[in-house]
């Protein structure tokens, strides 16, 4: 961790002058829009980071992560969720970075950060769904000034995100004023998130921060529920990259399907309990991949020897997806292992009647003729 955050703090200081925590937005993997605010009566610049996919599936719908301080802070977030997306342990997402244009006037509690709070909640966000294929969930992260503006949106208006990543929120005692008079805010009925963290090396105050968490904590919803970490050795910088990681992997802990050690149900069933505890986690339900959940863990249960699973699964793959001529493939497979031929050969025809060229079908074929 230590290398990690060292090598952070190198690559965050090519885009940020520390002493003044101005932002440079010379390099911005993204789309740049621009908004006529009638709020704060100036254009604002917007940084959208799309998903890899974006492009390839024109229905697709993704959730919104909204972050402080953009580009520098959202290049970060934006490549950190990207990795962690390839590995299914966060769902593919929009990013869309806040310049950082008067950042401590607009970002520490003042009217002028309840301006700019409305004008996110008003005319941002309005733009983003209008632009952009959203689903109605939304994640609010900064660090520094961009964390307190988390943490004052979170005491402000809790409803207006679904989670709230808040690193190294300073300064410190502004939040706790206003934390003390805005606790009864904290009572909404819906599910609320809240990640919070600090380092240790010449970072925002520990026992304020520990201040913060008690009256947080002790007014939270039931439904509410919130972290706050203290990083050892982590320093104002590094605890940037460590914060959102922390922050959005802590959200999506239960995202990626873990094949249990023991099944007392099906397989389909299991998946679908899975992502049913999504649903309501998140309010909406993504649809298992086939090449990065449902064959994975086919190919795993074959290879335990489960084939009455492996099949299983592979059937519920043709419910979700009738034109795979892959899982048609596999299901063939699976058949013949089992000394299911007439099912096997119904199978292989089908994946070979969806897509001839289909290389592991022509290869079962070329196999059963030279019996």
């Amino acid at each position: 961790m230590k290398t990690f955050s060292f090598l952070l703090s190198i690559i965050i200081g090519l885009n940020i002058h520390i002493s003044g925590q101005s932002f440079s937005d010379d390099f911005c993997l993204c789309e740049k829009q621009t908004i006529k605010s009638e709020i704060l009566n100036q254009e604002r610049t917007l940084f959208v980071y799309l998903p890899t996919d974006y492009n390839k599936n024109t229905t697709k719908t993704y959730p919104v992560h909204y972050i402080a301080d953009a580009p520098a802070t959202s290049n970060l977030y934006y490549d950190l969720m990207r990795l962690h997306a390839m590995t299914q342990s966060v769902p593919e997402s929009i990013v869309i970075g806040l310049s950082s244009d008067g950042r401590n006037e607009n970002l520490i509690i003042s009217e002028n950060a309840g301006k700019y709070l409305q004008f996110i909640q008003n005319e941002v966000i309005s733009f983003v769904d209008q632009h952009y294929r959203t689903k109605n969930y939304k994640v609010f992260a900064g660090h520094s000034a961009g964390g307190h503006f988390a943490m004052y949106t979170m005491l402000q208006n809790p409803g207006l995100f679904n989670a709230y990543i808040a690193g190294s929120p300073g300064p410190a005692k502004p939040l706790i004023d206003f934390a003390n008079n805005s606790v009864i805010g904290l009572k909404t009925e819906d599910y609320r998130f809240l990640h919070a963290s600090v380092g240790t090396d010449n970072d925002t105050d520990t026992l304020s921060f520990r201040s913060l968490e008690k009256i947080m904590s002790e007014n939270k919803a039931k439904d509410h529920e919130y972290h706050f970490k203290i990083n050892q050795g982590e320093n104002h910088i590094s605890n940037i990259a460590v914060n959102f990681q922390d922050g959005f992997l802590k959200l999506y802990e239960d995202w990626k399907f873990q094949l249990p050690d023991n099944l007392d149900n099906p397989i389909s069933q299991v998946i679908q309990n899975h992502y049913d505890a999504i649903e309501e986690k998140f309010g909406y339900k993504p649809k298992p991949g086939k090449w990065e959940v449902i064959f994975p863990t086919m190919d795993k249960l074959a290879k335990n020897g489960d084939f009455k699973n492996a099949i299983d699964i592979l059937k519920y793959c043709i419910e979700l997806y009738p034109e795979s001529d892959q899982a048609y493939a596999f299901l063939a497979k699976a058949h013949f292992d089992t000394g299911k031929m007439e099912l096997g050969k119904k199978y292989l025809e089908k994946a070979l009647a969806i897509n001839p060229e289909n290389r592991f079908a022509r290869r079962i074929k070329a196999m059963l003729e030279n019996r």
